[in-house]
This record gives structure tokens, C-alpha cells and sequence, in this order.
């Protein structure tokens, strides 16, 4: 029973293939008398129709030329977000599909022979606009509340003085690790305590309960699993009657906290270092606007001297028409707090180049503004890559959002525009899961049912929320539910960004990561030493003889009286940079090679910058294999695009109007001659198909990972129609190989085993020897006289084969430097065995 709808609903479908409009349009609206479909074959014809009369739902073809579906979809998104479009191609990618569902897609599928592809297409359609209508009914509510600043806790326990009895919360709980149903008395619970820490938790505990006084403590905590964790626990007496009867108390997991604390003072000098890596101009001004402090960046960029500049005022780095902007934004940081401004920055060789320049004021402990500091990004270049210190320019004001019970947003506040980019009201009515990474999902549940389950308890949650542009924002968020406000129906949530945060720890320990492999794991190659007058002090390796360079020639020179000046230029900006502490890596070609070129600075023990160390590789050959591989890439590419689009679109049509025929001739003669020409345009399909994949195989692999062979061929045998076919690992090991194209080997061999040896055929996938696997059925076998040629295409003994399936395993084999041969099966079927193999687990 299908749901109809009370007007119209306009389509647009856009194929570069009239014959599929004109039969998509036929289907659709025979299926649906409220279908009203209009055609299209560009994208650019379909963007006008778009513009002057906007349907209700787009459907198009992927592969046309010009501006292909992905592109239309995009470029659809940026104008009309909320138009559902479904992408309605021939065979398809995991790929494709992927950044389909990535552009906002209302749906991907796929085209075929029968009518029930366009049926589900019309239901497709209906669901989609249906969706649409309801979304611009709904009724939109907002709530004014109280915004409150919330403080989170892990866990709380109470402890009743009279009769000894212990409770824990589930936070507690599973902060110790303490099972559900299990129980503590009082001593247990002070013994879980570090043996140092007991004497003082016994007397906080104790003073509390005979003074009645409000008491805190911070102390290790052991928990029940072997882990330490140091917790600040709050403990709140309650009296009866003047006596305290009862104690109350908050566990507050600081660990990560404290550790963090730690870690951030041990990589202050990191941070330090790292200033002078940035790309954007850094700077520092006191209250008077004079330059104090500066980056590398800004040196190069106002191809100033040091000296120059820490005699500067600010404002002298502009042209005199931008000079009163400029020392507008100074005082309004210093005043407000925060500030941005454009201008043009005038360089000391007279050019200018306009800058955003963002400012946060500087205080120091008493609050006392001692200055600014503040970054500049290059807008020639549109550089706003997000930095170590965006939290000190970014807006702080945070989401609020209602939700109830069952985690439906009932309010956003406008600043979720801001922070994730969605309008407040499109997200009223959403559950919030959805818009949280699937990672993260379990954590933010647990957090919440804490919230909706204990009216007291409060929490801090850290997650991955999706932005409206698809990319992904760390997110800090607590909640409360304010049992006792009644201005506010549902459970609070006050949430922030914290992604700037998170990348300036990731990139602290990428800084460390790449410092630690650059100085233990420098590649075989020429080494190069220079000091600070950029000389030459040490040099060694084989590639000098290579170059043509001896070590007497090199000692003592410099890049400028070594090489060519494009290429002296360069690798002095690098060397340079390696002295100011950067590490960079960039390729140059001399004397007809190519080479790869690393720098990196070089420390002495109290980490004073004292040389910088150039390692130089020859990258010729793979420079040419690369050149080799794009010029192949490019051949298959046009191959593939030729055979999937210009054969298979043709071909679905002929499918199409076949199964159409089936379904409205009755004669018995005729119904067999269609019955044949569908087979052998399906034959024709699959012959299609394994083309492509035998094309898209490749001589050679280019990345290869551990596989476990369990979990690859359960896999690949789900994958196959085996009817009532069984197959058996014999062995468990692990092998190096690319796990996409290794399922084709085993997909193909399944195939074929139950194609040769019917329903009821077995399998068994084990090792052979060291470096040796094979797959073996219990079927007919391979007679040895055709053992030779069943590999090569063309050769097959199955009724509708497309000859391909073999020839696709031995050069799958091929490409990751196996071999594969023929014998008899254990049970007279046929034995593909695999040698050369690299095993990991023999």
C-alpha cells in the first residue's frame, strides 16, 4: 500500500542517456499518478531547471560527461541543502557511494533489468519528499532559560554513621570497578585507597562527621582491576536532630587532569620551539603597542631584521592610510578583550599584503592587562587553518541545548550556528546521537542516562560532533537535568568546543613523534652537517660518490658555492628554517636525478639549536615508476570509463524493455525467445563487469597489511551464492597482502568451486608448508592436461561463465609476487595452491 500525497510531486531526472529518462519516466509515473517527471541530460541542463522551477526531488545519472552526478549533487547542495536528491546509476562504488553519502545524499541506488529498481525508486522518491513536507509542518518550539554554569563529578557514595551501610552510585562503581550487585563496607571501600593515603581519609571522614563541617580530600585510588587513579573527593555531613547521621560525598576522577597538567608544563619548551613553525605571523605587543615578541614567520614575511623589529611600533607595519585601523583594533583588544582586523602589511621592501590579524588581550595573575597577542593569517592565500593558539581568538560562547528524555532536542541556542553551523530550529525534533560520531556514541549514553536517572548527578562528556559542512568537531559538553527549575522541561546540556584543544595535544605529540624518528631513523643516503654560517662541517654517505662529490669538495662550502642558485636557494630557506627549529622535507632534481631532501635541527644537551642536518635519498626510480603508474592509471581509467559507461548504459536500457516485454507478451514462442535474450544480455553484463575488474587489477601492489585469513575468507564466503555448499578452515595464519584484492582470489575460487562442483560441494582453506596456502574442493577436480590453460581468458568449463574468474586469481597472485599452481585435491577435487607467500605466523 503506498502513501499518496495530496499535490504533486515534481521530478527532475538527469541522464546523459535519453532512452533511460524516457523509460524512468514511463515506470515512474505509471507507478504513481502524483508523479509528474521532467528531464534533463547535463547537469548544466539540470541546474537551469533547478533555478527557474525547483522540484520536489532530483534523481540523476553518476557518470556523464562534463559535470558528473557527485558534482550536480554539490553544486545543488551550496543553493537548494534541503531539495532531496537520489543518485540513480549503473553499477557503482564503494567509493562513489562514500562521498555521495559524504555530499549529503538522499539516497544511492543503483540501476538494474527489472521493474522492481524503479519500484523501489518510486518508494525512494515518496519516502524522500514526504520526509521534506513533514519537516517544513513541524511545529518549531523555543524556550527561554537560564543559562548556569554546571560542575561535573564521576560519582558519589553515601555513608550512613548509624547502622555502617555503604552506597555507591554507578559512577563510583565503575570508577573502582566494582561489579553490579556487589557490595563495600566502609573499611573495604578506605582500603581501596593507596596505603599512604588511609590515615588521612580516615581522619577527613571522621572529622566530618564530629564537626558537621563541609570537607574535601585528593587521594590515590586503587582500583579493583590493578589501575591508579587520583580522585578529589568532597564530603557533605546531613544532621537529624543536631547530630550528624549521615555523609555524602562526590568523587571527581582527576587523573587525566593532573596528568595533563603535567604533560603541558613538560612541552611548555616544545610550545616555545613550536612558534617559530608556524605558518601564520605571530606576535606580541605591550600595552603601548610597541612589538615585544615574534615568530620566524613574521621576520620573513616584513622581511624586517630582529633588531628592526623590537625597535617597531605596530602600527609603522602599515601603510599611513591603515595606520588608525590598526591602533583602533589595538585598543579595543586591550579594552574588550578581543579583536580582528584586515589590513595590507607593508614589508620593508615597500610591497603589501593583506592580512587578518586577530588579537586577545593578555592579563597577568591579578588581572592586570599587560598587553596582546595575536596572529596573522595571509589572505592572499586564504590560509585559515585552525592553530595552537585559535582559542585565544575564537568566540567562547556556548551551546545550550533541552533535551528529553529520550535525547530529542526540544531548544537550541543560536550559537550552535556558530559552532557546528546548523540553524537552531532544523535540529528540533532530531535525536542528538545522530549527530555524534559513532565511536562516541556509547560514552555520551552512559553519561546521559547518569543525567536522567540520578536528578543530582552532574557530568562532563568530551565526543565528536558532525558540522553541517560533514567534518567532525571535538565537543565538551555537562549537563544537568535542574530538577528544582521549573522553567525548564527536559535535561540540560551545555556544550563548547574543545577541537582547537585537541589539535594543538595531537600536534604536540606529532612534533615529538617526528623529532624522536627524524634523530633515530634517519634512511641510508648522503648526510650533510652545517653550522650556523650555513657551512658544511660534516658530510658522509654513499650518494656523495653518486652526485659526483668528494668530501674534501664539500667540507667547508656552502650551498651557494655547491649548486645551481634555484637550487641553493631553496635548500638554504630549509636549512635556515632548520637552525630557527623546523623540520621540513622537499624534493629537487640535480644533474638529471632526483632526490628526496629532509632537514631537521640539531640540539645540544641543554637544547640549544647548534647545526642543521640535511639527508638527501635518490628517488630517481621512483620518480619514473610514478610517472609509469600515472601514464597506466590514466590508459585504465578511459578503459573503464568506456566499457561502464558507454556499453552498460545501452545495455540496462536493452535489459529494461526486455523484462517490459516479459511482463506483457503471453505467447509461449515469444516468451522463450525473450526469455534467451534476457540470459544473454545478463551474460553480456557479467562479461562487463569482470572485465573491469580483471582491468582494474593492476601487475603490482602498492600497500600491503597483516590479514588474518579467518576473518578475510569468512568474509569473502559470505559474499558468494553457495547455496548449500560448506567450507572448512583448516589452518589459522596470518598473511601480508592488500585484503580487497586478496577477497577477489577467494571469491572467484568459491565461485568457482560451486559452480563445478554443485550444492553441496565443500571447501577447505589451510596452510601447504612455510610461505605456501591452498583452497581445495571435494568436486570433479581439474583434469592435468587442462591444468595449463584454465588461467588464461577465454578458457572455462562452466555453462555462463564470463572465462574471467581464474585469469583474475593468478594475477591477483601476480601482483603481490606469488605464485599459484594446480593439483588434486585430498579428495580428488581440485587444489589451488599459493607459494612465495609472506606469512607472519607460520
Amino acid at each position: 500500500m503506498h502513501l499518496r500525497f495530496q499535490q504533486k510531486i515534481q521530478i527532475l531526472h538527469v541522464d546523459d542517456e535519453p532512452s533511460i529518462t524516457d523509460l524512468t519516466a514511463t515506470f515512474l509515473e505509471r507507478e504513481d499518478d502524483q508523479f509528474s517527471v521532467e528531464t534533463a541530460t547535463s547537469a548544466d541542463e539540470g541546474l537551469e531547471v533547478v533555478t527557474d522551477r525547483q522540484p520536489d526531488c532530483i534523481v540523476s545519472d553518476y557518470n556523464m560527461p562534463g559535470m558528473d552526478g557527485l558534482e550536480f549533487l554539490q553544486t545543488v547542495r551550496e543553493d537548494y541543502p534541503d531539495i532531496p536528491f537520489i543518485l540513480f546509476t549503473g553499477k557503482g562504488s564503494e567509493e562513489v557511494a562514500s562521498e555521495a553519502i559524504a555530499a549529503d545524499v538522499t539516497g544511492y541506488l543503483q540501476k538494474g533489468s527489472g521493474t522492481e529498481r524503479y519500484e523501489l525508486l518510486a518508494n525512494r522518491i515518496r519516502n524522500a519528499v514526504e520526509a521534506r513536507r513533514e519537516t517544513k509542518r513541524a511545529d518549531r518550539q523555543q524556550q527561554l532559560m537560564r543559562l548556569t554554569e554546571f560542575a561535573g563529578n564521576t560519582g558519589g557514595f553515601e555513608l550512613n554513621l548509624d547502622s555502617g551501610n555503604l552506597l555507591l552510585t554507578d559512577g563510583t562503581r565503575r570508577l573502582v570497578g566494582l561489579p553490579e550487585g556487589a557490595h563495600h563496607s566502609l573499611e573495604e571501600a578506605i582500603e581501596l585507597y593507596h596505603p599512604n593515603d588511609q590515615p588521612d581519609v580516615r581522619q577527613t571522614l571522621n572529622r566530618a562527621a564530629e564537626t558537621g563541617e563541609h570537607t574535601r580530600g585528593t587521594w590515590r585510588l586503587q582500583t579493583l582491576d590493578g589501575d591508579e587513579r587520583l580522585v578529589d573527593v568532597t564530603i557533605t555531613p546531613a544532621a537529624e536532630s543536631g547530630d550528624v547521621t549521615t555523609l555524602r560525598g562526590a568523587v571527581h576522577d582527576i587523573t587525566e587532569r593532573k596528568e595533563r597538567e603535567r604533560e603541558l608544563r613538560a612541552e611548555r619548551r616544545f610550545i616555545e620551539q613550536a612558534l617559530d613553525a608556524l605558518e601564520e605571523v605571530f606576535y606580541v605587543l605591550d600595552t603601548k603597542g610597541t612589538i615585544r615578541r615574534w615568530n620566524e614567520r613574521a621576520r620573513e614575511i616584513t622581511s624586517h631584521t630582529g633588531q628592526a623589529l623590537g625597535d617597531m611600533q605596530a602600527i609603522e607595519l602599515f601603510p599611513e592610510s591603515e595606520r588608525e585601523t590598526i591602533a583602533d583594533a589595538i585598543e579595543t583588544t586591550l579594552a574588550d578583550g578581543q579583536a580582528t582586523v584586515e589590513a595590507d602589511l607593508r614589508t620593508a621592501d615597500g610591497d603589501r599584503r593583506p592580512y587578518e590579524f586577530t588579537g586577545a588581550r593578555l592579563t597577568d595573575e591579578d588581572g592586570t592587562v599587560t598587553g596582546l597577542v595575536g596572529v596573522g593569517r595571509d589572505l592572499s592565500e586564504r590560509r585559515q587553518r585552525e592553530r595552537r593558539f585559535q582559542a585565544l581568538v575564537e568566540e567562547s560562547n556556548d551551546i545550550i541545548s533541552i533535551l528529553d528524555a529520550d535525547g530529542v532536542f526540544q531548544y537550541q541556542s543560536p550559537s550552535i550556528k556558530r559552532i557546528l553551523g546548523y540553524d537552531p530550529e532544523e535540529t528540533i525534533g532530531d535525536t542528538a546521537w545522530e549527530y555524534i560520531h559513532p565511536d562516541d556514541r556509547e560514552a555520551v549514553l552512559d553519561t546521559f542516562e547518569e543525567w536522567v536517572t540520578n536528578p543530582e548527578m552532574t557530568a562532563t562528556v568530551e565526543y565528536r560532533a558532525q558540522h553541517a559542512d560533514g567534518s567532525w568537531r571535538w565537543i565538551e559538553a555537562r549537563g544537568n537535568n535542574q530538577p528544582d527549575n521549573p522553567a525548564v522541561e527536559g535535561y540540560v546540556v551545555n556544550s563548547w568546543d574543545i577541537t582547537g584543544r585537541r589539535e594543538r595535544e595531537n600536534e604536540l605529540q606529532d612534533i615529538k613523534r617526528q623529532y624522536q624518528t627524524l634523530v633515530e631513523n634517519f634512511p641510508d643516503g648522503a648526510v650533510f652537517l652545517y653550522d650556523r654560517g650555513l657551512r658544511v662541517v660534516r658530510a658522509g654517505g654513499s650518494e656523495l660518490s653518486e652526485a659526483g662529490l668528494s668530501l674534501e669538495e664539500i667540507e667547508g662550502s656552502t650551498p651557494h658555492t655547491r649548486y645551481p642558485p634555484e637550487i641553493a636557494e631553496e635548500l638554504v630557506r630549509n636549512i635556515e628554517n632548520a637552525l630557527a627549529g623546523e623540520s621540513h622535507r622537499f624534493e629537487q632534481e640535480y644533474q638529471g636525478e632526483h632526490y628526496r631532501i629532509q632537514t631537521a635541527p640539531v640540539r645540544a644537551g641543554d637544547g640549544e639549536i647548534t647545526h642543521a642536518m640535511a639527508v638527501s635519498q635518490n628517488i630517481t626510480d621512483q620518480v619514473e615508476d610514478r610517472q609509469e603508474l600515472e601514464h597506466q592509471n590514466e590508459w585504465l581509467e578511459e578503459f573503464t570509463s568506456v566499457v561502464s559507461h558507454d556499453l552498460r548504459n545501452p545495455l540496462n536500457v536493452a535489459q529494461a524493455r526486455a523484462t517490459v516485454l516479459q511482463d506483457r507478451c503471453c505467447d509461449d514462442e515469444s516468451q522463450e525467445h525473450l526469455s534467451k535474450t534476457v540470459t544473454a544480455l545478463e551474460r553480456m553484463e557479467s562479461i562487463i563487469e569482470d572485465t573491469l575488474a580483471l582491468a582494474r587489477q593492476g601487475d603490482t601492489v602498492a600497500e600491503m597489511a597483516p590479514i588474518q585469513i579467518t576473518s578475510l575468507v569468512e568474509q569473502c564466503w559470505e559474499g558468494v551464492e553457495t547455496a548449500g555448499a560448506t567450507f572448512q578452515i583448516a589452518d589459522e595464519f596470518t598473511l601480508r597482502g592488500d585484503r580487497e584484492r586478496l577477497r577477489h582470489i577467494f571469491e572467484n575460487l568459491f565461485s568457482n568451486a560451486v559452480e563445478h562442483g554443485g550444492d553441496d560441494v565443500t571447501v577447505r582453506v589451510g596452510r601447504a608448508g612455510k610461505g605456501r596456502f591452498y583452497v581445495e574442493d571435494d568436486g570433479p577436480g581439474i583434469p592435468p592436461n587442462d591444468r595449463k590453460t584454465v588461467f588464461e581468458a577465454g578458457n572455462t568449463s562452466a555453462t555462463g561463465g564470463t572465462c574471467f574468474g581464474l585469469t583474475i586469481v593468478k594475477r591477483i597472485a601476480e601482483a603481490h609476487g606469488w605464485g599459484v599452481s594446480i593439483t588434486e585435491g585430498r579428495d580428488s577435487g581440485a587444489r589451488f595452491e599459493f607459494n612465495t607467500v609472506k606469512m607472519i605466523s607460520e
